[in-house]
């Protein structure tokens, strides 16, 4: 489009503006901008913004017309009612019974979970609290692999208590005061009824992990896992469990046949690849495994770019191309002369090669992620290298190596490794959601074997820590001589309702169930926990057991949410974009110099500007 071909009128692009000064004005500007960079011109299903603080050139407003304010008792309502949304929200999730939320997103996608990493990241929450509630939990849950719920539902019940306390005429300074001072009292009762367990730790920490990463998955297939993951450490060990990121020791596949209760876990590892030739040996007993770093090719590009250049003189194509055959020929013979059975290759690998391996009985996988090359290396003990440094010692070494289908997709097997530092765990079933969701479930919470690698100490579970630290605080509150006491009572009642939330779930009466509690605790049992059997049972004699640091993160996060929140004196929403507006909007940021910049350094192409 140039700017002699067409006369740019300020209502083409603004029909609502209609003053014949403030549209001369805009046919110039428009003009102006043509010259400088047609970009900017609206398309036609485009409008460009509106200055929104302007009525007929004029300005009329402090924020844009369209936004709206909320302050004073307005505020606290909408935040308060945000606040009691969340924790009912959350509350099923909360516990051994927990239940499921079906989330159907914009695009139809349905997804079936309990995990609440998945919940609150799909559920598309617009309100902002909800967004800084959730936002908090999901760091609890990515710091330490567990805690969002409970995150969640304690800072939404300090909020409700304070929200009493400022209805009876407590400020809101001095509930900040003592939310201060209750933190402070809270995290040294933690330490003092933490548990160090490092003289029996491996029996105590498989008690933890179990309690951490069971409750998350189905009643009906929780004895099932707990053998995988007994058979996980027998293969593994606690200690290697311990002392790498878990990611790189378990890995999670999921194949659409069979049920959840035919899942299984590999002394090896599971890979979604097929032989690379159909010549290939199907199985393979007794293999010897190199993994290949880089390519079993001649070196053509490093990145996206070309490396070099030819020029042809004397020397013919056809002799290039032979003496290209050769380098790769003699790479596929170092392999055959180790008498390697099977390869891992990284990165790509020429055909030619492929097809010389099969023809010496010789399995091979190729274009595989960092990631799984790792855990391939790990589960067979050997070392990735490049092929022309291949060694003896670079050998790893698999009891059966062997292509199978799972409804009709073609997965390689290695396992039966001797001594393995990585296995797979398969899950099996039909229902696609709910196997998406015990396999997000055990991903999540397998964060928890690298925290119990730094923290030795444990309280008990089922409920009877909360019991505990909130006779604690309101004993400690008596001392306190000013309005704070309030405060800190109010904390320990927050404690008590996180219970309450804990027997509602497990199909007890809260209410009886909190009576028997506190009587048992205040007689000296402080391991009186809720059990969904009898009501109230001993946390220590049915091995219920949570990581003191997984508390204390959530704890100390959901104290500084509720601080935050408890700060917030006004709400304001401001103007949303019209969809031409937002298509306007999104055009010229996605064609911002800086964007093609960033996309141009992405894709390697800084040297063609």
């Amino acid at each position: 489009m140039s700017t002699s071909a067409h006369r740019f009128r300020g209502r083409d692009f603004a029909p609502t503006i209609s003053q014949r000064l403030l549209l001369e004005k805009l046919d110039k500007g428009y003009a102006k901008l043509a010259k400088v960079d047609q970009r900017m011109l609206p398309l036609s299903h485009e409008s460009v913004p509106e200055p929104t603080i302007y009525v007929d050139g004029k300005p009329a407003s402090v924020l844009s017309i369209g936004s709206e304010l909320k302050l004073g008792e307005d505020a606290q309502f909408e935040k308060f009612s945000a606040v009691r949304w969340m924790t009912e929200f959350v509350s099923g999730l909360y516990g051994p019974f927990r239940m499921n939320k079906l989330i159907i997103d914009e695009g139809g996608l349905k997804y079936l979970a309990s995990d609440i990493r998945t919940i609150l990241m799909k559920a598309g929450l617009a309100h902002p609290i909800a967004q800084l509630m959730a936002g908090a939990g999901l760091a609890v849950s990515k710091t330490v692999g567990d805690g969002a719920v409970y995150t969640v539902i304690l800072s939404g019940k300090i909020l409700e208590r304070c929200q009493e306390l400022m209805l009876k005429g407590v400020s809101v300074s001095t509930i900040l005061d003592g939310l201060l001072e209750a933190l402070n009292q809270t995290l040294q009762t933690v330490e003092r009824l933490s548990i160090d367990v490092s003289s029996q730790r491996e029996k105590m920490l498989m008690s933890v992990i179990e309690t951490s990463i069971l409750n998350r998955l189905p009643e009906h297939v929780r004895h099932k896992f707990a053998s995988i993951l007994h058979k996980v450490v027998e293969i593994v060990g606690i200690d290697e469990l311990m002392s790498v990121d878990v990611d790189k020791v378990v890995d999670v596949k999921a194949v659409e046949s069979g049920t959840l209760d035919e899942s299984l876990v590999l002394d090896g590892v599971a890979v979604f690849k097929e032989m690379a030739h159909p010549d290939m040996p199907k199985k393979i007993k007794a293999a010897r495994v190199a993994v290949l770093k880089d390519e079993l090719r001649v070196h053509e590009k490093i990145g996206r770019q070309l490396n070099y250049s030819l020029e042809l003189g004397d020397v013919g194509l056809k002799e290039l191309l032979d003496n290209k055959n050769a380098y790769v020929s003699d790479l596929v013979k170092k392999i055959i002369d180790l008498n390697v059975d099977f390869v891992v290759i990284e990165k790509g690998a020429n055909p030619m090669a492929i097809e010389q391996l099969a023809k010496a009985g010789i399995g091979a996988i190729y274009g595989l992620p960092h990631p799984e090359v790792e855990l391939i290396a790990r589960a067979v003990n050997a070392l990735p290298t490049k092929v022309m440094l291949l060694e003896e010692s670079d050998i790893g070494w698999a009891g059966i190596v062997e292509e199978v289908e799972f409804d009709g997709k073609k997965t390689i097997l290695i396992h039966e490794c001797k001594k393995p530092r990585s296995v797979s765990i398969l899950l099996r079933g039909v229902t696609n959601l709910l196997q998406s969701d015990v396999e997000r479930s055990l991903k999540h919470s397998l964060p928890i074997f690298s925290l119990v690698r730094e923290c030795c100490k444990v309280v008990y579970g089922g409920g009877a820590f909360e019991i505990e630290l909130s006779l604690r605080l309101k004993e400690y509150a008596e001392s306190i001589p000013d309005k704070r006491q309030l405060v800190i009572k109010s904390v320990a009642d927050a404690f008590e309702d996180v219970v309450s939330i804990l027997s509602k779930n497990l199909g007890q009466d809260f209410v009886e169930v909190l009576s028997k509690l506190k009587s048992e605790h205040v007689s000296g049992k402080i391991d009186a926990c809720v059990n969904y059997e009898c009501g109230v049972a001993s946390a220590k004699e049915l091995g219920l057991y949570e990581l003191s640091a997984v508390k204390q993160q959530a704890i100390k996060t959901a104290f500084e949410l509720a601080y935050t929140i408890l700060r917030i004196d006004g709400i304001i929403t401001g103007r949303k974009l019209s969809e031409s507006e937002y298509y306007y909007v999104k055009r010229i940021k996605g064609t911002s110099p800086e964007k093609l910049r960033e996309l141009k350094k992405e894709y390697g192409l800084e040297t063609l500007e």
